[in-house]
């Protein structure tokens, strides 16, 4: 990745840090939400559930959702198997099943880089095991000199032209700038299509922060539309054997998702760990 890439990360962080004077007598739901996040990334499970409980005084609906998140997220980062390079047995065989590929970065001519080819041969391969799964790509233009280059288009140009994947199989999103907008434009078209089920297909690395987005984005969406919010089922990934991202940029990741922000007293204590994790991710 490139250091554009590493200073738009900044940039976008702003976006979770609450500049303001902390006003602990007057919490609501949302500030106690921005707690929740920092305290599960700091390893505090008692603060983690006092932060719980004190949203379900206010909101027992969002308890729930936000209990049922806190579960999965210690789930994907401490239990979660990895299946590499095609989707495990046991997925529904039925069409309102997906496989969603996440995009990667496009070289400056608008061409494939190798990570974002071998995140398609692992689709090719978990759509042959389950040939009534839909395929979902994921991306928008990301090429500096080719700007009607998609990385969701790239994709599925390789997968038709080169895998023999079947073009009526594939779903583009194309508009996204990076996994938070992934998984935002892509649950909407997922419900559109009536998706029942998704399998998140991705590098090693990022596997966890997909996850942790794609399910937090399937429950707010659902809960806006009172509809019964997509399964994030399981997994397939490309191994590159880099660092996971770390606990860090999945709770920047969640954040975004539930419109929250961490207090500024709060986010200073967790600066060396998103530096770490942005670092990794970035520079790796």
């Amino acid at each position: 990745m490139s250091l554009s890439s590493f200073v738009l990360f900044f940039f976008s962080l702003l976006n979770i840090i609450d500049f303001r004077d902390p006003d602990n007598s007057n919490e609501t739901v949302k500030t106690l939400e921005g707690h929740l996040i920092y305290y599960y990334i700091r390893d505090n499970s008692k603060q983690v559930e006092s932060m719980l409980q004190q949203i379900m005084a206010l909101s027992e609906a969002t308890y729930k959702r936000d209990n049922e998140i806190v579960n999965y997220w210690y789930f994907i980062d401490n239990e979660m198997t990895l299946h590499e390079g095609v989707a495990p047995d046991g997925l529904p065989t039925t069409s309102d099943h997906a496989f969603v590929v996440l995009g990667y970065a496009l070289n400056a001519d608008g061409s494939l880089r190798p990570e974002a080819k071998g995140r398609c041969d692992v689709a090719f391969e978990s759509s042959k095991k389950y040939p009534n799964s839909m395929v979902y790509l994921t991306g928008g233009g990301t090429a500096s000199a080719n700007k009607t280059a998609t990385e969701a288009g790239q994709m599925k140009e390789y997968l038709v032209n080169v895998k023999g994947l079947d073009p009526n199989r594939i779903v583009l999103e194309k508009e996204a700038k990076d996994t938070i907008q992934n998984a935002r434009n892509t649950i909407a078209k997922l419900i559109d299509n009536n998706i029942k089920t998704i399998t998140v297909i991705t590098s090693d690395y990022h596997l966890r922060r997909g996850s942790i987005l794609f399910k937090s984005e399937a429950m707010v969406k659902a809960e806006s539309l009172g509809i019964t919010p997509i399964e994030v089922l399981e997994n397939a990934v490309y191994k590159t054997g880099k660092s996971t991202e770390g606990k860090s940029m999945e709770g920047y990741a969640l954040a975004s998702i539930l419109g929250v922000k961490v207090g500024i007293n709060l986010i200073a204590n967790l600066l060396p760990n998103i530096i770490t994790d942005a670092l990794n991710y970035y520079f790796s």
